[in-house]
């Protein structure tokens, strides 16, 4: 996975996060028949216990490497920064923003992404 390439050469600089939003495809919800094929058969947590275990699950399943955060179960994370289904987001020592990646799958681009961190790192 791109990312853990990134967290690994970059961690001591920059602090990674990874943030569990919503459900992306539910079984109860949009389910993509490529989970089904998969047999990722989720439906949308509806506590924030319940999303932490989905979180975990995909964390070890994806194998993440960095630490993950799990957004509360009314979405406020997801709200704020429209990230569904996937968005990078690079935050500077102040507080703002310095990268603000489009939407994935289709505006994923880590190679921006990190670009924007080299940007900031020198």
């Amino acid at each position: 996975m791109r990312l853990n390439e990134l967290y690994a050469a970059y961690r001591d600089q920059v602090q990674f996060y990874m943030v569990y939003i919503r459900e992306a495809h539910p079984s109860d919800g949009w389910q993509v028949p490529n989970n089904l094929i998969e047999d990722i058969i989720v439906p949308e947590p509806t506590t924030g216990e319940a999303r932490a275990e989905v979180a975990s699950a995909c964390q070890i399943a994806l194998d993440i490497h960095m630490p993950l955060l799990v957004d509360s179960i009314d979405n406020s994370v997801d709200e704020k920064y429209v990230g569904l289904p996937m968005r990078l987001f690079l935050v500077d020592a102040d507080g703002k923003i310095a990268y603000a990646g489009d939407k994935g799958p289709f505006g994923w681009d880590d190679e921006g992404f990190e670009d924007a961190i080299k940007g900031l790192v020198g």
